[in-house]
């Protein structure tokens, strides 16, 4: 197990009593070196859907301690590079930690958002990434006061399609005594060039629907456990609803993981054939 102090609060969270869903807040455990360039519109993005931010900064970290990830399998890159190779740190290079840290919240400064100092430790004393026990953290500090909320990166995206909106998946959760949402990805290219150059992400294509790496939503009272992505449990029946990814997903801007299948499948269709007709050859068509 890995401690973390809890920090610096830029802004407290006000609840809203007017949402029907309750209050609704996204959760994100990041180093600001590799978002800082992006973590303004990221946060706007999310406001603008009504939702409140909460940032664990993770500033030194070399990495994370569980057993699947990049760290423990020996293809971190450390901390200038991201675990696909994007340089991002030459970005920020000439500054400091500190420095970052003070331009993160500069960045922030008038904008719903809380930031959290979250720096554990492993047995040897490197501060690690620790983000499962940051969303422990969250969730026995705010399950009292935030209803629902999202766990995700800073480099995932909210979004729902037109006509749509988070409230109304929300409410229907919860009248059926549903607990979580499990959001599917579509996969962006990344927001980082190989040489460590921010790219403008309105301008970033998708690349097809991603295969692993779904996210969650959750509504705190009702969280036993909490994992990244598979394994978070809730009380009661334990049920989650997963809706289709046109309708309510998020944009990963991860730059892998997604492909479009392009596969030719058999054809098929209902039974009911009555309403269609047989195209004769074009040498007999019939003129109109």
């Amino acid at each position: 197990m890995v401690h973390g102090d809890v920090g610096t609060t830029l802004c407290r969270m006000t609840a809203d009593p007017n949402v029907p869903a309750g209050k609704r807040t996204v959760v994100a455990v990041l180093l600001p070196r590799e978002h800082l360039p992006f973590i303004r519109d990221w946060c706007l993005h999310h406001i603008e859907q009504g939702w409140e931010i909460a940032l664990y900064d993770n500033t030194g970290s070399v990495g994370s301690t569980r057993e699947t990830s990049t760290f423990s399998l020996a293809r971190w890159h450390g901390r200038n590079e991201d675990k696909r190779g994007n340089s991002y740190g030459t970005f920020t290079e000439a500054l400091s930690d500190h420095d970052v840290q003070d331009a993160l919240r500069h960045e922030l400064r008038d904008l719903p958002v809380t930031i959290f100092e979250w720096q554990p430790r492993d047995p040897e004393g490197r501060v690690v990434h620790g983000q499962v026990e940051a969303y422990v953290d969250y969730i026995t500090k705010f399950r009292d006061t935030a209803t629902w909320t999202a766990f995700i990166d800073a480099d995932e995206y909210l979004q729902c399609a037109p006509g749509l909106d988070w409230d109304e998946l929300l409410h229907r959760a919860a009248e059926q005594d549903c607990h979580r949402i499990l959001l599917d990805a579509l996969a962006y290219e990344p927001r980082w060039t190989k040489d460590g150059q921010p790219r403008d992400v309105g301008t970033l294509n998708c690349l097809g629907l991603q295969k692993n790496g779904s996210k969650n939503i959750l509504q705190l009272p009702y969280a036993l456990k909490a994992d990244i992505h598979w394994n978070w449990k809730t009380t009661g029946t334990d049920t989650l609803i997963r809706p289709d990814r046109a309708l309510y997903s998020f944009r990963h801007h991860g730059g892998d993981g997604g492909a479009i299948d392009y596969t030719p499948r058999q054809n098929f269709g209902p039974p009911d054939l009555d309403e269609c007709f047989d195209i004769p050859p074009q040498a007999t068509a019939i003129r109109m």
